[in-house]
């Protein structure tokens, strides 16, 4: 039950174990500060559901630190688990130094950039959404949104795909390891405001590009670049709801309507434009890798005490 064939912890045992590792530290995490904070409003309150409210108010005040640990705890329990418990080169879950793959990293960024541009020009195109304003509103959360969504490309990517796929290497088959952690990521965000089966299906989808980009290139630097300014261009620069979460933009955007095409309270990801421009991504990456020739089967076979992976440079 525990062990397959070869003696080895199932690869579902061992992402479980690392999601519920998550979950109870992140837990612990909020407890901590909701408490550092509770004792900050208890002056000012006259009852206990003033005391409630109060607090509540100071933790969305907090929201963005919150954030942050979120994706600390989540970057550090992947790391952990792989080089301190399964004692494996980072190299190995798709993180080698990042000095030979800084190109990819570039082309990532610029991707996500690129393809976000592209769903925006397409709904202003069919009307679904109009710029309230176009001149650019430049805000502290331009700043601190950059710094919060360059942890969390880190962060989703290091544990989705670079620990659960490489995690579910050991099962060697790649219809796993597409779409098991496809999933997986997924369903992490299903308790953004607004998730639907839209917002699933896409959100699976950018997971299913990412783990393609991994599988081919044996690293996470491209999908940690796209998703970093997918997210940014999405809220930052054009002022559209990010997996539901509303952020001030440099310009404004709003939704005219609603609907199966360009999506709703979640965002433009939960959209079909959005679905049609990732598969794009896809064809991008086809290209770029077109000289790959890396076995990501075999990449457990690799000397784990080599620091660096065959890529298509190479």
């Amino acid at each position: 039950m525990f062990k397959n064939a070869e003696g080895k912890v199932r690869s579902g045992w061992k992402i479980a174990a690392a999601l519920g590792s998550f979950f109870v530290i992140l837990m612990v995490v909020e407890t901590i500060v909701a408490m550092v904070l509770m004792f900050t409003v208890m002056g000012s309150a006259d009852s206990i559901w003033s005391l409630y409210d109060n607090l509540l108010e100071e933790m969305m005040a907090w929201s963005w630190l919150l954030s942050i640990l979120q994706t600390v705890v989540m970057t550090a329990v992947a790391v952990f688990t792989w080089k301190i418990i399964f004692k494996r080169k980072l190299s190995g879950m798709g993180l080698p130094c990042i000095g030979k793959h800084v190109k990819e990293l570039g082309w990532g960024l610029l991707l996500g950039a690129v393809s976000m541009t592209l769903v925006f020009v397409l709904l202003l195109a069919t009307g679904l959404i109009k710029v309230a304003s176009w001149v650019p509103k430049v805000s502290a959360d331009t700043f601190l949104y950059l710094l919060i969504f360059i942890l969390v490309g880190i962060a989703e990517e290091t544990f989705s795909r670079g620990y659960c796929m490489s995690v579910m290497r050991q099962t060697r088959s790649y219809t796993l390891i597409f779409i098991v952690p496809a999933v997986i990521f997924s369903l992490l965000h299903i308790s953004n405001p607004g998730f639907s089966f839209g917002a699933f299906a896409n959100i699976a989808i950018v997971g299913l590009l990412f783990a393609y980009m991994y599988i081919k290139s044996g690293n996470i630097w491209m999908p940690i670049g796209f998703h970093i300014t997918w997210n940014y261009f999405q809220g930052c620069v054009f002022g559209l709801s990010t997996s539901g979460l509303g952020i001030d933009g440099l310009i404004k955007s709003e939704y005219t309507r609603y609907g199966l095409l360009g999506g709703g309270a979640f965002g433009p990801e939960e959209g079909v434009l959005t679905t049609v421009v990732l598969l794009l991504g896809f064809l991008f990456v086809k290209w770029y890798y077109r000289k790959s020739t890396l076995d990501f089967l075999a990449m457990d076979q690799i000397d784990i005490a080599k620091e660096e992976i065959p890529s298509k440079d190479e």
